[in-house]
């Protein structure tokens, strides 16, 4: 009954947090999304990620597959 009873409070955590979720992303405004993302509040997510700012993006690096290395 214990093990049950912790199932079922463990699901319905998931499903409070599945819908505050939810309705934090078909809710909030545009302006507020604009604003938190201008202001960093979504790491690496700005469109000008590579050129400023704590944890830019590298450089890529192109790695040739196997298929390209047998015929080097």
């Amino acid at each position: 009954m214990e093990v049950a009873l912790l199932v079922a409070l463990g699901l319905a955590l998931i499903a409070v947090g599945v819908g505050v979720t939810t309705l934090l992303a078909t809710r909030l405004p545009m302006d507020v999304l604009v604003t938190a993302q201008d202001h960093g509040r979504f790491a690496g997510l700005g469109s000008n990620q590579h050129s400023d700012g704590v944890g830019r993006a590298s450089t890529s690096r192109i790695v040739p597959s196997a298929g390209e290395l047998a015929y080097a």
